[in-house]
């Protein structure tokens, strides 16, 4: 085995010999920029083939390596939601990067893919499928494939405007003035009310909120424990959370706890008069034991918003509503984020920096108030 460098037009070019078998064969890549880079690439080359490691995956089709990646390492690992996402970024990559080889791919051909995405998905959308397609590439990195990161400082900019959805949130007087009238006409059939005024106080998700079981329920130390999740959509049964950080123990106000006793005595009167049971052990199923729809709860929330003269919001704005009076009331963000079950706090101050940017204008006041105090004392 013997690798020899030349200098091209184009760059430089090496050409590694071995033997496979009986047979000889050779190894040829070039355009490298410099020599040194050259030889780097056919000294690991080398080592791949002194340990016997099959150096063909280099002309594996793009599309085929993400392909076969998703099917071992992600298919059946991750909730239905999660995996789909995860197969969009594949089909793009399939769409993308037709006849593109391991050995073929470059940064500026990974940026020119990005830059095609760009006019018709917003900024985040294009970060959650370009994470994917950048796992993978790691892993391809680390398979020993591919020496150098394509994805290397990619500069990702959408042109779609972000919903506007995930930035409502309802300030603390219109929260009070919903609370009042939506406890005033609580009733097992109306299970949809009990769903607002949970949310409002825990700031779960929707599907957690409509996987919560009683044994999850500690009346006694005024706790709930968030440990899996609803899948409406894909399985109509449990699933797991969205993250490990997900699964979470918080406190509930005493308010709360008495709210979710009456609505479990209502269920237990329910089941003696109609002989129906609750045979998940669901919080809220209503009074024909069933669970309604996300669509279903917007339409009272919104029509209940209406009635006291707040902006309309949806389920999921009242998570963003909960964050914010925490925020808004001084408690600690890293609190903040373990209890909204985030992954970790930096997509916590991603999601609210619109309103920690507004509590830090009203703070610098507040230290321009004390310096004139301290200055001022005689």
């Amino acid at each position: 085995m013997m690798a020899s460098i030349q200098k091209l037009k184009n760059g430089w070019r090496y050409r590694v010999s071995y033997k496979e078998g009986d047979k000889y064969k050779t190894k040829t890549q070039g355009c490298f920029r410099t020599k040194r880079e050259c030889e780097l690439a056919a000294a690991e080359l080398e080592k791949k083939l002194h340990v016997g490691q099959d150096i063909s995956a280099v002309d594996q089709l793009f599309a085929e390596y993400i392909r076969n990646w998703f099917e071992i390492y992600k298919k059946g690992k991750y909730s239905p939601k999660h995996e789909s996402d995860i197969e969009r970024s594949v089909k793009l990559v399939e769409l993308h990067f037709a006849g593109v080889r391991m050995k073929d791919l470059t940064r500026d051909m990974y940026q020119r893919f990005i830059n095609e995405l760009e006019p018709h998905y917003a900024t985040e959308t294009i970060r959650k499928r370009h994470l994917y397609v950048k796992t993978c590439l790691k892993d391809a990195i680390e398979d020993g494939i591919i020496i150098k990161d394509p994805t290397y400082k990619v500069i990702i900019k959408g042109h779609k405007e972000e919903k506007a959805e995930v930035l409502k949130y309802l300030n603390f007087e219109e929260l009070k003035h919903l609370t009042t009238n939506t406890k005033k006409n609580l009733k097992l059939r109306y299970v949809s009310r009990y769903i607002i005024l949970f949310a409002i106080a825990t700031g779960a998700r929707f599907s957690e909120i409509l996987g919560m079981t009683w044994d999850c329920v500690d009346f006694e130390n005024q706790a709930i424990t968030i440990n899996k999740t609803w899948d409406a959509k894909y399985k109509n049964d449990f699933s797991d959370t969205k993250n490990y950080a997900s699964k979470r123990t918080i406190t509930i106000d005493k308010s709360t706890c008495n709210i979710l006793s009456s609505l479990k005595h209502e269920q237990n009167v329910a089941a003696a008069e109609t002989g129906m049971r609750n045979e998940k052990n669901l919080c809220f199923i209503n009074s024909k034991f069933e669970l309604v729809t996300n669509n279903a709860v917007n339409k009272t929330l919104k029509a209940l918003c209406r009635e006291v003269g707040a902006k309309q919001i949806t389920c999921h704005g009242l998570r963003h509503t909960h964050a914010s009076m925490l925020l808004f009331k001084g408690v600690n963000i890293k609190y903040i984020s373990r209890r909204l079950g985030h992954g970790d706090i930096v997509t916590t101050l991603q999601t609210y920096s619109h309103i920690l940017d507004e509590m830090e204008q009203k703070e610098s006041r507040q230290v321009d108030v004390t310096m004139q105090e301290l200055f001022s004392a005689k």
